[in-house]
């Protein structure tokens, strides 16, 4: 997939979530363009990650070509946002900043010591060290990073919610809400999907600044030197000549054996001391090429690393398909030959609840799966008869939040449970639902917490998650998200 394809599912995503009543994308226009991208599909299984793809690809197409009919300031807006940006907008503002800035002082006088390259080459050498070292200590920084990242993101996005372009007049007037929260929705979406390769962009851009930064300097000293008499000398309080030679080789010696110049001795070096002095060309050279091996070509390099990770990213990113909204829109197409058990325990949902899970849970295994209502197991019964069954399945156990978990009775059928599961090479999977409804009327809400955190103590000690779950109050995105990664065993463990 491709950037232009990626931000346009994403946008159309914000759209039709903060659309949910359907006033500006009706329903029926997603459903013509549910069934338009069905039939474009390639042949392909279902469940085939290429053929799902195709499919948001091909309904975003059709509903853009509605909105560009129905609203196409937001076609408009969107063509505009996705220019590329050139490497060229960064190159060329840092080479002529470097033009502007002296490298070799503010005098005629080049001090070795406080040579102003030596201030970029620290700095260039620090940001070697920092993308380096942490991974061969083992260190990874990029989830905190990407942590502070995304916070910054999003008050930068909420900012720009609030801020005084709220007032600008939008076409359409009613229209205008929707407008600007889908416009941060999509914000969130696409920083949170496409930030490796946002990142991987900046830091080319960077690399290529750093660089021309740096050859502009190296030009501005050169120009300067044709047309000014520069004359080299050092000082220092605390520094001999000796440790001064020392330093100044550590630094510019393989400069001078490439370049074929005899280094000079601490002795040379002593008749450069201030008010000494002595020509500042060879060590301008010097300078030059350090500056060109330790600046310039390792950011060139890291650029073209950086391109390169970007353009990898791009090609192989694939859709977040197990978040709420690619579920509910591939619901239709899923779940065949699956079964879902729906098992309470020691006690007996409302319809209201059984009816609502229901619909939760064929948006999460599928439309096509096949629903079975069990009947409640009594308190005390470690063992499901029906289980293994030779489909795939997904058992739903239903508990009670009124009930106090026993790692005697509710641990053990749990423990049953997973064993069962196991024996079956990966073909069914468990999902433990609180049902929070019974305990509603019995307690407040900080009993109702503690009582939620007691299961989730007891869940933890057979790696499982519990779903809370209350008809009266269901987000159906949110059970889906929770409910998705609370399958057991996951998808990673699965053989």
């Amino acid at each position: 997939m491709n950037s232009k394809q990626v931000s346009k599912i994403l946008l159309i995503q914000a759209l039709e979530q903060s659309d949910p009543q359907g006033r500006y994308i009706s329903h029926s226009t997603r459903q013509r363009a549910t069934q338009h991208a069905k039939k474009c599909s390639p042949d392909e299984p279902p469940s085939s990650a290429e053929r799902s793809i195709q499919f948001f690809t091909n309904r975003a197409e059709f509903l853009w070509s509605f909105l560009s009919t129905s609203y196409p300031m937001i076609t408009e807006s969107f063509r505009g946002a996705q220019a590329t940006i050139p490497y060229t907008i960064v190159a060329i503002p840092a080479f002529a900043a470097g033009l502007f800035i002296n490298g070799l002082g503010t005098s005629q006088r080049v001090n070795l010591l406080n040579f102003p390259l030596l201030i970029l080459l620290l700095w260039n050498m620090g940001t070697y060290a920092g993308t380096i070292l942490p991974p061969l200590l083992g260190k990874d920084l990029t989830g905190p990073l990407l942590s502070h990242l995304t916070k910054g993101f999003a008050t930068a996005t909420e900012w720009l919610g609030k801020g005084p372009w709220q007032k600008i007049a939008l076409p359409g007037g009613t229209d205008r809400e929707w407008i600007l929260q889908s416009s941060e929705r999509f914000m969130n979406l696409w920083w949170r999907h496409w930030n490796p390769v946002i990142i991987s962009q900046v830091r080319h851009l960077l690399h290529i600044g750093a660089a021309c930064l740096a050859l502009g300097i190296i030009l501005n000293m050169y120009v300067r030197g044709l047309v000014l008499d520069y004359q080299a000398t050092w000082e220092s309080t605390f520094l001999s000549a000796a440790q001064v030679h020392v330093v100044l080789y550590g630094l510019l010696g393989p400069a001078a054996w490439f370049l074929g110049f005899p280094f000079p001795s601490a002795e040379n070096l002593a008749h450069l001391q201030a008010p000494g002095h002595g020509s500042a060309a060879p060590w301008i050279h010097m300078w030059t090429l350090t500056a060109f091996i330790g600046i310039v070509m390792p950011r060139i390099t890291l650029a073209w690393l950086s391109a390169r990770f970007a353009h990898k990213a791009v090609q192989s990113f694939t859709l977040p398909l197990d978040e709420p909204y690619y579920l509910q829109l591939l619901s239709t197409e899923r779940g065949q030959g699956t079964q879902i058990d729906i098992v309470p325990y020691s006690y007996q949902p409302s319809p209201a609840a059984l009816d609502c899970l229901g619909q939760c849970l064929l948006d999460l295994i599928g439309n096509q799966a096949t629903l079975h209502w069990r009947d409640p197991l009594p308190y005390g019964q470690t063992s499901v008869p029906w289980l293994p069954a030779t489909s795939p399945q997904t058992m739903v156990l239903i508990c009670n939040l009124a009930q106090t978990p026993e790692a005697e009775v509710h641990g053990e059928l749990i423990h049953m449970l997973q064993a069962s599961i196991e024996s079956c090479n990966g073909q069914h999977r468990l999902l433990l639902v609180l049902d929070r409804e019974p305990y509603q009327h019995l307690a407040d809400q900080t009993q109702m917490k503690g009582r939620q955190q007691t299961w989730q103590r007891l869940a933890n000690d057979y790696h499982l998650q519990i779903v809370v779950f209350d008809a009266k109050d269901a987000s159906r995105d949110q059970f889906l998200e929770k409910a998705q990664a609370a399958l057991w065993p996951p998808k990673g463990s699965m053989t």
